[in-house]
């Protein structure tokens, strides 16, 4: 019998019958023989496509750094210290220096929030604020981009000479990796910008997308996001510990193109064939469903069509805290009901469609049954929305058993939200 445990306190661990266990699967742990501070100054001196920090900072008055939030895990801490010396040593003040929470549509962060990503000393040093998406006044259009999307972003962009992201590279099936112009497209867009460039995604077939740096999504993030004034990029890689095992920095979409390879190396597992049953958990992205989505993603491609999903997560923040109103409106279903839905105007943000449409290639499309084990959404509201509920990892298992049967196999994945299967073909 093997134990599984999960990287959340309050949870019970699973046990799986020696005889269905496929494999525990997790992000490899990376090797790189330097530090955090020596791979981070390595990037900053070897730029891809483009001028050093300090050569691109020679005549510039004001920066805007944009750093992603707190869904995601970048160290964003440590990579201030190396970029804000380039950009002393470039002559520009701290009072000539802004840092901006790049939030897409999620809800603002706190100020605990934001001394925790980027480090109390920073809050007190910078102004930072974070992007308000839904205030008008706070856009301004920078042109528009094939196929036919308006690029509205904050506008900062328009008042800073020099634009800085700081982010992560791993595999996301919206637009394949994250990273790059992400930053900007969606991270400072508004809600039109937005639900337009996610609404390419529909349409294209995951496995078109996810793993993938040349895709539709993501031309079209890098033309929006480069037509708004993107600058440079920092973008780290990080191992199954979560430490930074690569950086690279410099052209928007060049330094992403190179960034890809290693974070494929970093999150691709592999498996020898498709599973009947997947146990996934979402850490550590567990602030809401919304976020835990990326593992329902990464754990469809490894199930079997007609299988089950187990995703284990604490969802601590519930479904979504921006678009919940709209989950619970029209629930999960399949994605020609979405897509009429979407017709019939009964979407606040049509962005929320696109997450109900990747929910939808992931379970309802396969005939794939999802079991969620959280204590952050009431069983009622799990079931209201069209997914199925478990108290406790055991009962989820016990429950995906009697619908396949005993002799059902079991795969797990760990941080399966950074974890990218790979199916070995035979």
């Amino acid at each position: 019998m093997a134990l599984i445990r999960f990287p959340y306190n309050d949870v019970n661990p699973m046990e799986i019958p020696d005889r269905n266990l496929m494999g525990v699967f997790a992000p490899p742990l990376m090797t790189p023989g330097r530090s955090s501070e020596e791979i981070l100054a390595d990037a900053l001196t070897h730029p891809v496509g483009a001028e050093t920090l300090a050569g691109a900072l020679a005549g510039k008055r004001k920066v805007l750094i944009v750093s992603d939030d707190h869904h995601r895990p970048t160290p964003v801490r440590d990579m201030l210290p190396p970029v804000l010396a380039e950009i002393g040593r470039a002559g520009i003040p701290d009072r000539s220096v802004e840092i901006i929470m790049a939030l897409g549509s999620h809800r603002a962060m706190s100020d605990s929030e934001m001394c925790q990503k980027l480090g109390s000393d920073i809050v007190d040093r910078f102004r930072v604020t974070n992007h308000e998406w839904t205030n008008p006044q706070n856009l301004y259009f920078a042109g528009r981009v094939a196929p036919g999307i308006d690029v509205w972003v904050n506008r900062k962009m328009r008042d800073f000479d020099f634009i800085l992201g700081l982010g992560q590279i791993m595999p996301m099936d919206v637009c394949g990796f994250t990273g790059g112009c992400n930053i900007i497209i969606p991270g400072l867009c508004g809600p039109k910008t937005s639900a337009d460039f996610h609404w390419v995604r529909v349409g294209i077939p995951a496995e078109e997308v996810l793993g993938k740096r040349e895709n539709p999504i993501r031309e079209a993030i890098d033309n929006s996001a480069m037509t708004a004034g993107l600058n440079a990029i920092l973008n780290v890689v990080l191992d199954g510990h979560g430490k930074i095992c690569g950086a690279v920095y410099g052209h928007p979409v060049e330094a992403h193109r190179k960034g890809v390879p290693l974070a494929l190396e970093a999150h691709t597992v592999t498996l020898p064939e498709k599973a009947d049953i997947v146990v996934a958990d979402g850490f550590p992205f567990d602030i809401e469903f919304w976020q835990v989505n990326k593992a329902l993603d990464n754990a469809s491609v490894a199930v079997r069509d007609g299988g089950v999903i187990i995703i284990v997560s604490p969802c601590y923040e519930g479904l979504s805290v921006t678009h919940e109103k709209d989950i619970r409106r029209v629930g999960y279903r399949s994605k020609q009901e979405i897509l009429r839905f979407v017709e019939e105007g009964k979407f606040t943000h049509r962005v929320a469609a696109v997450h109900m449409i990747q929910v939808a290639e992931a379970t309802f499309e396969k005939h794939v049954t999802c079991i969620l084990v959280t204590e952050g959404i009431p069983a009622d509201v799990i079931r209201q929305v069209n997914l199925e509920y478990a108290p406790d990892p055991q009962s989820a298992l016990a429950m995906a058993f009697a619908r396949l049967g005993p002799d059902a196999s079991v795969a797990v994945l760990n941080r399966a939200s950074e974890t990218l299967p790979l199916i070995q073909e035979h």
